[in-house]
């Protein structure tokens, strides 16, 4: 054999060992996580979100990108990590042109007052990426606070036309519309029940006397006098808003306790809403996605469920006719396709969207009892609308509870009775 091949032989035995050489015991094989997406989308608990930030990290570490990076602290977002703004700066600073961190850095002041410095973090994010939605979001309460209506049609209709809201999300608000008395003022809770419903007020011109009155925002210093201007009976003043606000925050630091889950202001103006509002003789309604905190817990449940809302405030109209108006409503024009989707029908458990369809449920159910007492003939409709649009989405656990509901308030109806026959149930009143 020639030195020269030799040495190629040597060569190629060489290659061939680095390839079957198996890798080291203590190496660890790391898997791209799940790429993260807003709660609008995806809704995970804490622990959850904690174990994919620490995935995320680990993925980073081996094969650091912007695109690694960004994920990793949009999981740190939602786990509440105590370093998440070092983090986020660091990411920042590294990759300054990543849209995904530009709108996490513009959101760790969410609803601050004439945040410039915010909004143009989400400009610059759209100006690199116009399909990136995220940002859109955002912006739309940026320019509410500086009252650019025009650029606050043009983020809405944008979040429109992208899709990013889902039909079955934008159907909800359209259903939780259509039924409310005229110059209703509707209180609600997330992003899920209050941007389609700023999108079917202001851009489709659905309900456009109807004033949605996000929760959240109430925690603001600047939203409670956006919602006078733009129609609200006058709740509150500046000056008594402000010496409002800094006698809770006088409050909870003496007590040493931290604000309800309605945040340290909202629920307290949300009362001032429904005593203004009942001096003006408007209706105000509660959400059903609005979990009622002690502040509010006395009005809901001295209100009237109607369907996907709550009535808060008093009505010359009975009940009976009150619920026959929404039930009818209801079943012969609610809005369905999103929830026949084959989106919606193959999602997750997880899928935000899905989530929402308990809100059908648990207004259905919540209706056995009045509506057998005021307007019996509506249960069967009713009942027919619930097992072929929501039943199979919502989970066992509350499929069986408001199965229970239909055989104990509703058994008197044929169909409902054979079906609760069928399904081998019998009233468990609990």
């Amino acid at each position: 054999m020639k030195p020269k091949q030799i040495w190629i032989f040597a060569l190629v035995l060489a290659v061939a060992a680095a390839v079957v050489t198996p890798s080291s015991p203590s190496a660890k094989e790391v898997v791209r996580p799940e790429e993260i997406k807003s709660m609008r989308v995806v809704v995970y608990d804490p622990e959850t979100y904690a174990k994919l930030a620490e995935l995320w990290k680990e993925y980073y570490d081996q094969y650091p990108s912007e695109y690694a990076y960004a994920n990793w602290m949009y999981a740190a977002r939602y786990a509440k990590d105590k370093n998440y703004s070092t983090l986020l700066a660091k990411g920042v600073k590294e990759y300054p042109a990543n849209p995904t961190l530009l709108y996490l850095k513009a959101t760790e002041h969410p609803g601050a007052h004439e945040d410039l410095e915010g909004r143009k973090f989400l400009e610059r994010a759209i100006a690199i990426d116009p399909n990136y939605t995220d940002p859109w979001f955002s912006l739309v309460i940026h320019y509410m606070d500086s009252g650019d209506m025009e650029r606050l049609d043009l983020a809405l209709r944008r979040l429109l036309e992208s899709g990013v809201i889902t039909d079955e999300v934008m159907d909800l608000n359209y259903n939780m519309l259509v039924g409310l008395e005229k110059d209703a003022i509707v209180i609600t809770n997330g992003d899920n029940d209050t941007y389609p419903g700023w999108i079917l007020t202001r851009i489709l011109n659905v309900r456009p006397d109807v004033n949605i009155v996000n929760r959240s925002l109430l925690n603001t210093e600047w939203y409670p006098l956006y919602v006078i201007e733009r129609g609200l009976p006058r709740f509150i003043g500046k000056t008594e808003l402000e010496d409002l606000r800094e006698s809770i925050l006088q409050e909870l630091k003496r007590k040493k306790t931290g604000p309800s889950a309605g945040g340290p202001f909202g629920d307290t103006l949300i009362v001032k809403i429904v005593e203004s509002a009942k001096r003006a003789g408007r209706p105000v309604y509660f959400a059903k996605t609005l979990y009622p905190t002690e502040e509010l817990k006395k009005l809901a449940e001295d209100g009237r469920e109607l369907g996907l809302v709550t009535l808060v405030t008093p009505s010359q109209a009975s009940y009976a006719d009150q619920l026959r108006k929404m039930y009818r409503t209801w079943v012969e024009t609610f809005r369905t396709g999103g929830l026949q989707s084959w989106r919606l029908r193959n999602a997750p458990a997880t899928d935000a969207g899905r989530m929402l369809t308990l809100n059908y449920a648990a207004g259905a159910m919540l209706a056995i009892e009045p509506l057998k007492e005021k307007a019996p003939e509506l249960r069967g409709k009713l009942f027919q609308w619930y097992v072929q649009n929501v039943e199979q989405l919502i989970s066992e656990e509350f499929r069986h509870k408001v199965a229970q509901a239909w055989c104990c308030g509703a058994s008197d109806v044929k169909e409902i009775a054979a079906w609760c026959k069928e399904q081998g149930l019998e009233c468990k009143k609990q």
